[in-house]
């Protein structure tokens, strides 16, 4: 990107006046940088759909007559959809507008700094909203249902999905920030691995044992997992909020890293 191409986009971007303009106007550009490389959105959905057809088919029978799940399809589709709203590109995009000097030279325009990060988070939201849709569908087609309210119980997934979703594009978009690395951000989508596998993701916490069970108890991001199958097999409101306060406590704590990484990023110029 030339100096003048970028000197263009940043006139364009600081016209309207005021932060939710300029919020506004990065949000436009991170959706357009998402849409305009389709096959990062379908690298980051085969991958949890592999996950999920390699579950079901393996365990499917065996959830059926051994753990009483009628629809271990059901069970794994919150899976899916958290781990595609894992899949998020934010940092990785951040980091090259870091890399090239694009940051640098957005920075000495009229447009708010703070802008360029929310605008990024934003965009992100539409990416975590995006792949949960296609996963919701994928789900309908094959025969996945919601107890009671179709409706309800979509929005309500779907809702959680963003929350979390949001907040672990906070953690690379925070590295991004803080290192200013192309490995280091990449790398942050390891850090969700572990997370998610230990919870409970291939049987109920129920017919867990010994110390595996004591970790998944102490990981939040089962009390996600679990609320998300609320929706599916049954709503229950104390699941439902556990999680969603669950969600909520990790986005906090991410939004904090990531006004940190803000904040040194800004004083280093």
């Amino acid at each position: 990107m030339t100096a003048a191409s970028v000197a263009d986009e940043a006139r364009t971007l600081a016209a309207p006046a005021g932060w939710v303009a300029d919020v506004a106007a990065i949000t436009g550009r991170a959706v357009r940088g998402i849409l305009r490389e389709p096959e990062l959105f379908l690298f980051a959905l085969i991958i949890p759909v592999f996950f999920f057809v390699v579950q079901v088919g393996a365990l499917g029978d065996l959830a059926r007559r051994s753990m009483g799940i009628s629809s271990y399809a059901a069970f794994q589709l919150p899976i899916a959809i958290l781990f595609a709203a894992a899949s998020t590109s934010g940092g990785n995009a951040l980091v090259l507008d870091i890399a090239n000097g694009y940051w640098d030279k957005l920075s000495v325009t009229p447009v708010h700094r703070s802008a360029l990060v929310v605008g990024t988070l934003f965009g992100e939201l539409f990416a975590v909203l995006s792949y949960s849709l296609v996963l919701l569908v994928f789900g309908w087609v094959i025969g996945v249902r919601f107890a009671g309210n179709e409706v309800v119980g979509a929005l309500g997934l779907l809702g959680l999905t963003l929350l979390f979703g949001v907040g672990f594009a906070a953690v690379s978009i925070a590295v991004a920030l803080a290192t200013g690395s192309v490995r280091a951000t990449q790398s942050t989508f390891i850090i969700f691995f572990p997370l998610l596998f230990l919870t409970p993701s291939a049987l109920p916490r129920d017919q867990m044992t010994g110390w595996f069970d004591t970790v998944v108890s102490l990981n939040p991001i089962t009390y996600v997992v679990e609320a998300a199958r609320s929706f599916l097999s049954g709503i229950d409101v104390l699941v439902i909020a556990r999680g969603a306060l669950a969600a909520l406590l990790f986005s906090t704590l991410t939004f904090g890293l990531t006004a940190l990484a803000f904040r040194r990023r800004v004083r280093m110029g």
